[in-house]
């Protein structure tokens, strides 16, 4: 029994053993196949890589050959080049040469016709001196005599022949500088194209329908009474089919009211509180307004680098009337002539454009009690403008010495934009002066807030304040303002004075 186990494990160990025999010798087999398939991979990669490099090779004999001859052919290019320039220098050198030659030549002619002018000189002086010898003896003169004598004959002759020149150089330079000026102020006046005033003294806005009439009247008046008396304008409510017209002869106060109606019609909610808070934010934007009229007539003429409040002065302008035009288009328009006209000159046109925009500007400043041109003047250089731009707003209007031929071209385009035909009209100006002189003269008591001329000058309307005057204050008041608009203002069309004052309480 023990025999037999111990004989099975010995085959069971025998088969095992042949099995890793086996396998070792497949193993060899492997290795000796990678071996030889290794072998011939790093043949062929070899073969492949001793081509390429054969390949390069012949590239880069073929690169170095074709630079060969490309260096060959500079060479060969710059030598001809050197060979022309020196024979071209070798023809100047020639040319040289001979030129020299020529000029000892002529050198020598020169002493030999200098010798004889010399010579022919001394045989005149000679001559002269003989002849005045003669006309001594004959004349029974002096010599120094007879030449003091024609020395002054033809000193007289020359002075009168001098004089006639001058006269005529000095006529034919007047009739050439007044024909050169006419055609300079002739082309400016062509080439700029102007628009005639229009006198108008109302706003129109756009209503949705004819119910808003009746709402911005409001009940028994109230809401248009409260608008007039907010704006100062007045309210114009006719026949006229979807619109409502506002009448002011103060373009400002048209403008606010216009922008304050617009946003009631816009809202819809109309009363005495509504229209005063709409007309407080109109005149807050007002200011933005003034900004952006000023930076749009500015980039209208291409100027650079202009202070922030000179731009809001400029659109204070736009609404400012010099019997009825408009001063900001009139200094637009004087702008361009000052332009053309310094281009005829020879100035610089930018800063003529400069001056001619800013030549009014001190009329936005009502507030100060220097004239607007020297008012403008010193709000230029605070500003931080040139003095050139300064002196000629100053002098436009002879209040100062001009420095430059900058301000006689301001004065000669403010002339020709305000006087051309149909520029300014005289009567809306008139109209205007009464308006304001009127308002005025109410604003000068004591006690008035606000005074506001309405109906085209047909009534004067006053509002007072309550704490400062009762209401026998406010009727004497409106007596004594009549009474001095009859011995001051001269006016033939009667006014009705209305003095208002009013007391709120809230609680």
């Amino acid at each position: 029994m023990d025999y037999e186990v111990f004989d099975w494990n010995s085959i069971i160990l025998g088969v095992l053993a042949t099995c890793l025999f086996a396998e070792c010798i497949i193993l060899v087999v492997r290795v000796n196949s990678m071996r030889n398939k290794m072998e011939v991979e790093a043949e062929s990669i070899r073969k492949e890589e001793l081509v390429k490099y054969e390949k390069k090779r012949n590239e880069l004999e073929m690169l170095m050959k074709e630079r060969e001859f490309e260096l060959k052919s500079e060479y060969e290019g710059m030598l001809a080049r050197g060979r022309a320039a020196k024979r071209e220098q070798e023809e100047k050198l020639a040319e040289t040469k001979s030129e020299l030659v020529n000029a000892k030549r002529a050198s020598e002619r020169a002493e030999i016709e200098r010798v004889r002018y010399a010579k022919m000189q001394s045989e005149c002086k000679k001559l002269s001196d003989s002849y005045a010898e003669k006309l001594a003896r004959i004349s029974g003169l002096d010599v120094s005599q007879l030449m003091e004598e024609a020395r002054r004959e033809v000193l007289k002759k020359c002075e009168s022949d001098l004089s006639e020149y001058r006269s005529e150089i000095l006529e034919a330079g007047r009739l050439s500088a007044d024909s050169q000026a006419r055609r300079i102020l002739a082309d400016s006046m062509q080439r700029l194209s102007s628009q005639l005033p229009q006198s108008s003294l109302t706003s129109t806005v756009k209503i949705p329908d004819e119910a808003m009439k009746g709402r911005l009247i409001g009940k028994e008046g109230r809401n248009i009474r409260s608008f007039e008396a907010s704006t100062g304008t007045t309210l114009i409510i006719d026949e006229t089919p979807e619109c409502v017209m506002i009448s002011s002869f103060n373009p400002t106060r048209r403008e606010v009211a216009k922008i304050a109606l617009e946003k009631l019609v816009a809202d819809g909610r109309i009363n005495p509180s509504s229209i005063e808070q709409s007309v407080d934010e109109a005149k807050k934007s007002m200011e933005q307004r003034f900004y952006d009229i000023g930076a749009e007539a500015v980039e209208s003429l291409s100027l650079a680098r202009v202070n922030p409040d000179i731009l809001a002065l400029l659109g204070r302008l736009s609404f400012h009337l010099s019997l009825n035009q408009d001063t900001l288009l009139h200094s637009v328009e004087t702008a361009k002539l000052c332009a053309m006209i310094a281009a005829e000159l020879g100035c610089d046109a930018a800063i003529a454009k400069r001056i001619g925009l800013f030549h009014d500007i001190g009329k936005a400043m009502p507030d100060s009690d220097l004239s607007h041109a020297r008012a403008g003047a010193s709000a230029l250089l605070r500003s931080g403008e040139s003095e050139i731009v300064a002196n000629a707003v100053e002098a436009h209007h002879g209040e100062a010495e001009a420095k430059s031929i900058y301000a006689a071209i301001l004065q000669v385009a403010d002339s020709l934009s305000a006087t051309r035909p149909g520029a300014r009209m005289e009567a809306t100006e008139g109209y205007i002066r009464r308006i304001r002189t009127l308002e005025k003269i109410a604003s000068d008591f004591d006690g008035v807030e606000s005074a506001y001329v309405l109906q085209a000058g047909r009534e004067l309307r006053v509002m007072v304040s309550p704490d400062a005057l009762s209401d026998v204050d406010a009727a004497r008041t409106a007596k004594e303002i009549r009474k001095k608009i009859e011995e001051n203002s001269g006016n033939s069309i009667p006014v009705k004075v209305t003095v208002i004052r009013e007391r709120r309480y809230t609680a």
